[in-house]
């Protein structure tokens, strides 16, 4: 496996301010940061490169739409919009030299329909996600959607709905982010949700129930570790943690308390974890 941390816990928009951080993550024993990605960015793909590898990291990089992009909005217009927001995303991935591009891309984040998931729905959302995928593979990038809390969104919360919507977009460069944060949330059996529908898992994220510390909180952490390492998995696993001085991001994370101390000690402490935990598993 490969242990990276999302730069959300420092921004929403990554800049030559941040660089820095990427030496500090390389400091620590990262393997690579999560780049946020999106046409809304001023980021410079090329100069973030250049920065990580000067840092000896790798990256993979997350993708977020708004309601004005949804892929599973009735207006085709919109539909279009959201596919060419996630075929932006995967040029921006390939440029960034990311082989995932994650998030819960499936839909629109946080906008409702009043109701559960439709039939024409999931529908529409594979139709954009198949389309998005035949572009992904031409850049040799592998999308990985993100099921969420019902609290954040409705189409996916499980990694069962999130594998029926993988077999219907039905191609290699397509699959699932397992968020440890959202499956504690939603899962009834984590274990379960991992080992029956493993071949669907293209990504990982680690995050506390809280948002917290890992470690800190409620995630059955040596029981997810076991079932990853029982299915094979030996892609990336990125920490996540979010902060309420992050402009735009606190709100819609709906971060209103510290969770964690400073975001050094947070990235300090997540590799530790997560190399004790998951490579442990992993053999190593």
């Amino acid at each position: 496996m490969k242990f990276g941390i999302g730069m959300y816990l420092w921004t929403t928009d990554v800049t030559p301010e941040h660089y820095p951080t990427f030496t500090k993550l390389s400091d620590l024993g990262y393997d690579g940061a999560e780049i946020p990605v999106g046409s809304g960015l001023s980021a410079d793909n090329g100069g973030i490169r250049r920065a990580l590898d000067d840092a000896g990291l790798g990256c993979t990089t997350i993708l977020n739409l708004s309601a004005e992009q949804n892929p599973v909005s009735p207006d085709t217009a919109v539909r279009q919009r959201g596919l060419d927001e996630i075929r932006f995303g995967i040029d921006a991935a390939h440029e960034l030299g990311s082989a995932v591009l994650s998030g819960p891309f499936q839909t629109a984040y946080a906008v409702f329909s009043g109701a559960g998931p439709t039939e024409e729905e999931l529908v529409w959302s594979a139709e954009v996600l198949r389309a998005a995928a035949e572009h992904a593979a031409g850049a040799g990038v592998v999308l990985a959607v993100e099921f969420l809390n019902r609290h954040e969104g409705y189409l996916l919360n499980t990694m069962e709905q999130s594998a029926a919507l993988t077999a219907r977009v039905d191609h290699p460069a397509f699959g699932v982010l397992y968020d440890t944060h959202h499956a504690h949330a939603e899962e009834d059996d984590v274990v379960a949700a991992i080992t029956t529908h493993g071949p669907a898992i293209r990504h990982v994220q680690a995050s506390e129930n809280n948002r917290g510390g890992l470690g800190a909180g409620q995630v059955s952490w040596a029981e997810t570790a076991r079932a990853l390492h029982e299915i094979g998995y030996d892609g990336w696993v990125a920490a996540e943690a979010f902060a309420a001085d992050v402009p735009g991001l606190s709100t819609k994370a709906h971060v209103w308390r510290d969770t964690f101390g400073s975001k050094d000690k947070f990235a300090a402490n997540a590799i530790g974890f997560m190399r004790s935990t998951f490579a442990a598993e992993d053999g190593r």
